[in-house]
C-alpha cells in the first residue's frame, strides 16, 4: 500500500494520465480518477488496520518529500498543455482525495465505528513505539542476534560471505544466549522472530561484506540514477509521475529498516516494478542500445525459467503438502478431543448390565421386577385394561424398553467408534502429507518436527495392526515410518546436536541375531511390545533432532528432554521386571543394552533440558508455558540422578540460572518468581537428605545463598504488584525462603 498510494495520487493529480490509451475521450479521465478515489478508501483502511508503524511513517515522509520536490522543481518546468476544464477537474479530484485522506485519518485516529470504539488505536501504537523501551528492545534484540551470527568467532569466513541466505530463522534461537549474556533484560522482550526485522542488517549477516557491498553499491547506483534523471525532467506531468515512483520506493526502503517487506512476494514484485519504471526507457533520454541474438536470449530465458520453475514448484508443492498435513492434524485433534469425551467403559458396563439384567437394569429381568418399578405408571397409561391385558402390555413395554436402551447404548458406541476411526483417518493422512512434503522439498525441515510429534501418538504406540515380524522390524530400524530420519549430521557445531549420528537403534544387533528365534511366547516373556514402543519413541526423538538441522523451534529441547525422561522411567521399570533367563536368548547381553540405554537417556534428558533453559532462559511473559521449564528440569534431575551429591550440584546450578533470569525479567519490566524451583529444592532436601544432616544443611545453605538476590528483589517489589495471583506467588516464595532459614537456625 505504501508503494501504490503515491501512484494512485499521481493518476488523480495528473491532468491526462494514460493519454495514449484513452485518447481525447475526457469522460475516460474522469472515470479513471473516480476509480482511483474509490481505490484510496480500502488502501488507507488497510494501512491503518495493519497498524504498521514504519509503513505509516514511510508513507508520510515519502509523500512529504515527493510533494516538496515537486513544488521545488515545478516552477522551472514546462506547463502541461491543458485547458481550464481539465485544471478544474484535477483540482476537484485532488481536493476530494485530500478530504478522503483527512476523513479516513480522523475516523481511524479517534474512537469510532471503524475502530471498534477505540479498540483499534493507531495513536496508542505509535505512542507505544515512541515511548516504550520494550518496543525498541524487541527489535534491538533481533538486530543484535543478526550481528552475533555475522561475527561468529568460530567461523571468521562469515565476515566475508555471511551465514547464508535465509539462515537467520535457523540461527535466531541458537544465538539468543549470546544476546542475553550481554543484555539480560532482553530476555523479557524476546520474540520468536523468523526474520531480523531489518532487511539491511539481515543482508549483511546472511551475505557478509561481499554481498552487502554489492547491495550497497546497487542502492547507491539507483539513488544516483534516480536524482540525476529527476533533475533532467522537463515537464510537470513526468515530474509528478517520477516523484510518485520515488515516494513509493522510499516508503519500501524505510519499511525495510524495521520490517521485512521484501521477503513477501507481492512487495518484492511491486518494488521491482517501480524500480524498473524509474531506471527504464521512459525516463532515460540517453539510452544506449546493445543488440543480443534472439537465439541466445531465448536460450538464457528458457534455462532461467526452467530452473526457477523447478525450484518454485518443488518449494510450493512441499509447503502445500505441509499445509495439508497441518489441516489434517487439526481435524485429528478435533476428532480425538470429541472421542476423549466419550465414556466408553461406562457405556460398556451399562451394556453388560443390560444383557445380564443387573445394576441399573435389574428391574428389566422379568415381568414381576418390571411391574414393581413401572406398575403405577402402566396403570395410569392403560387404565381400561384388565389384569391379563395389562400384563401382556407390560411385557411388550419391557421388551421395547430393553431394545430402546440397547439401541441407544450401541448407537453411542458406534458414534464413538466413528470418531476414533475419523481420528485414525486424519492421523494417517497427516503423516502421509508430512512425508510427501519432506520428500519433495527436503530443505524444509518442519515436516520432520511434526512426524516426531505424531511418532508418539497412541495410534502408533498402541502397535495396533503390528505383527511380531513388524515389531522386530521396528527394533532393527526398518520401520517404514522412520525411513525419513536424517541418519547423520555433517554440519558445524553451531547446531546443538549432542552427536553427529542422529539415528539411534540400540537393539538392532541383538534382534538381527535373535529375531528369527523369537516366538510369541518369548515375545511375551521379554515384552517385545514395550521394547518396540521404546524404539518408536527413539524414532520420534530422532525426527525432532533431524528437524534441528533445518529450523529452530523453542519447544524442541523441552519435548526431547521430556521424552528421554519418560524413556528412563520405562527402562528402569523394565529392568526390574526383566527375566533372568529365556531359552535361546542371551539375556545378559539384552540387559547390558538396556542398562546402557537407560544411562544414555538420563544423560540426554539432562542435556536437552539444559539446552532449553540455555537457548531461552526467560520470556514467559510472552510464552506462559515456558515458566515451568526450570521446575521440569529439576524434576528430570531428581528422576535420573541417583547420587545425592551430583543431584545437589545440578539443582543448585538450575536454581542459580532461574534466580538470575528472574532478576533479569524484573529489570526488563516483567516478572520473575522462582517459587516452584525453591519449593522443589526444599522438597528434595526433606525427602532425600533429611537423614544426612551435613548434606541437608550444606544444600539448604547453598539454596538460600542462590536465591538471596531474587528474594531481596521480590520483597522490594511485592507492594508494587497489582495482580493478586502474582502477589500470592511472591508471598509463597518469601514464606518458603523463611521456612528454610528457620530450619537452619
Amino acid at each position: 500500500m505504501g508503494m501504490a498510494l503515491p501512484m494512485v495520487f499521481y493518476f488523480i493529480a495528473s491532468a491526462t494520465p494514460l493519454k495514449r490509451l484513452f485518447g481525447s475521450a475526457f469522460w475516460k479521465q474522469i472515470l479513471l480518477k473516480a476509480s482511483m478515489l474509490v481505490f484510496m478508501i480500502p488502501m488507507i483502511s488497510a494501512i491503518f488496520i495493519a497498524e504498521t508503524r514504519t509503513v505509516i511513517t514511510g508513507i508520510f515522509i515519502g509523500n512529504l518529500l515527493f510533494a516538496g520536490f515537486y513544488l521545488l522543481l515545478r516552477k522551472r518546468l514546462e506547463r502541461a498543455s491543458s485547458d481550464r476544464k481539465e485544471k478544474r477537474i484535477v483540482l476537484l479530484f485532488v481536493l476530494l482525495a485530500l478530504i478522503i485522506i483527512a476523513v479516513m485519518s480522523y475516523l481511524y485516529l479517534t474512537p469510532s465505528v471503524l475502530t471498534g470504539g477505540g479498540k483499534l488505536s493507531v495513536t496508542k501504537r505509535l505512542e507505544y513505539a515512541l515511548t516504550s523501551s520494550n518496543s525498541w528492545k524487541e527489535r534491538f534484540s533481533a538486530w543484535l542476534n543478526s550481528v552475533y551470527q555475522w561475527i561468529e568467532p568460530k567461523n571468521k569466513l562469515r565476515l566475508l560471505v555471511g551465514s547464508g541466505i535465509g539462515t537467520f530463522q535457523l540461527y535466531h534461537l541458537l544465538y539468543t544466549p549470546n544476546v542475553i549474556a550481554d543484555h539480560p533484560e532482553y530476555s523479557a522482550v524476546w520474540n520468536n522472530f523468523k526474520r531480523t526485522h531489518n532487511d539491511y542488517l539481515q543482508s549483511l549477516s546472511e551475505t557478509g561484506l561481499l554481498g552487502f557491498a554489492m547491495i550497497l553499491l546497487f542502492m547507491i547506483f539507483l539513488v544516483w540514477t534516480y536524482f540525476r534523471r529527476l533533475f533532467r525532467i522537463k515537464d510537470r506531468t513526468n515530474l509528478l509521475l517520477y516523484g510518485a515512483i520515488g515516494a513509493g520506493i522510499f516508503s519500501l526502503s524505510l519499511h525495510s529498516m524495521f520490517e521485512f517487506p521484501l521477503h513477501m512476494q507481492p512487495n518484492l514484485m511491486g518494488g521491482v516494478f517501480l524500480l524498473s519504471l524509474a531506471v527504464g526507457v521512459y525516463f532515460n533520454d540517453q539510452q544506449k542500445e546493445m543488440k543480443i541474438g534472439k537465439s541466445f536470449s531465448a536460450a538464457i530465458i528458457i534455462v532461467f525459467f526452467a530452473v526457477i520453475t523447478f525450484l518454485k514448484t518443488t518449494a510450493y508443492a512441499g509447503e502445500g503438502y505441509f499445509r495439508m498435513g497441518q489441516r489434517d492434524q487439526q481435524y485429528y485433534y478435533a476428532y480425538l478431543k470429541e472421542y476423549s469425551k466419550a465414556d466408553i467403559n461406562t457405556v460398556n458396563k451399562y451394556l453388560y448390565d443390560l444383557e445380564h439384567f443387573s445394576g441399573n437394569y435389574a428391574y428389566l429381568k422379568n415381568l414381576a421386577e418390571y411391574f414393581s418399578v413401572r406398575g403405577s405408571e402402566l396403570r395410569k397409561k392403560y387404565p381400561n385394561l384388565s389384569s391379563l391385558q395389562l400384563s401382556i402390555k407390560a411385557e411388550e413395554e419391557r421388551k421395547n424398553e430393553i431394545e430402546n436402551i440397547r439401541k441407544q447404548l450401541l448407537d453411542y458406541l458406534d458414534r464413538a467408534k466413528l470418531l476414533k476411526n475419523k481420528a485414525q483417518e486424519y492421523y494417517n493422512s497427516a503423516v502421509i502429507h508430512f512425508r510427501k512434503s519432506f520428500s519433495i522439498y527436503p530443505v524444509f525441515g518442519k515436516p520432520l518436527w511434526y512426524l516426531g510429534g505424531f511418532g508418539v501418538k497412541p495410534e502408533r504406540l498402541s502397535l495396533e495392526g503390528y505383527s511380531l515380524k513388524d515389531k522386530i522390524k521396528v527394533l532393527v530400524g526398518e520401520d517404514p515410518y522412520a525411513d525419513l530420519i536424517v541418519k547423520e549430521f555433517k554440519g558445524t557445531d553451531i547446531i546443538p546436536l549432542p552427536e553427529k549420528e542422529i539415528r539411534t537403534v540400540p537393539f538392532k544387533a541383538f534382534f538381527e541375531s535373535y529375531g528369527s528365534a523369537i516366538s510369541d511366547q518369548i515375545s511375551f516373556q521379554i515384552d517385545v511390545n514395550l521394547l518396540a514402543q521404546i524404539q518408536m519413541t527413539l524414532d520420534a526423538i530422532d525426527y525432532y533432532e533431524a528437524s534441528m538441522i533445518f529450523f529452530s523451534e523453542r519447544q524442541t529441547p523441552k519435548i526431547v528432554g521430556s521424552l528421554y525422561e519418560q524413556l528412563y522411567k520405562n527402562l528402569k521399570a523394565y529392568l526390574l521386571e526383566m527375566p533372568q533367563k529365556v531359552n535361546g536368548l542371551d539375556m545378559q547381553k539384552l540387559r547390558s543394552l538396556v542398562e546402557k540405554l537407560k544411562d544414555y537417556t538420563a544423560e540426554m534428558s539432562i542435556y536437552y533440558y539444559d539446552l532449553a533453559v540455555t537457548l531461552l532462559p526467560g520470556t514467559w511473559s510472552r510464552y506462559p508455558d515456558w515458566e515451568s521449564i526450570y521446575s521440569q528440569y529439576m524434576n528430570a534431575v531428581v528422576t535420573t540422578q541417583d547420587q545425592p551429591e551430583e543431584a545437589m550440584k545440578m539443582l543448585i546450578d538450575i536454581a542459580g540460572k532461574h534466580a538470575f533470569i528472574s532478576v533479569a525479567m524484573w529489570n526488563g519490566g516483567r516478572y520473575g518468581i522462582p517459587d516452584d524451583t525453591l519449593e522443589l529444592c526444599f522438597k528434595y532436601a526433606k525427602e532425600h537428605l533429611i537423614e544426612n544432616v551435613t548434606l541437608y544443611r550444606k544444600f539448604m545453605e547453598e539454596v538460600l545463598m542462590t536465591y538471596s538476590g531474587i528474594k531481596a528483589l521480590i520483597a522490594d517489589k511485592i507492594e508494587t504488584v497489582t495482580s493478586d495471583k502474582l502477589k500470592q506467588r511472591m508471598k509463597n516464595f518469601l514464606q518458603i525462603y523463611d521456612v528454610i532459614s528457620s530450619t537452619l537456625e
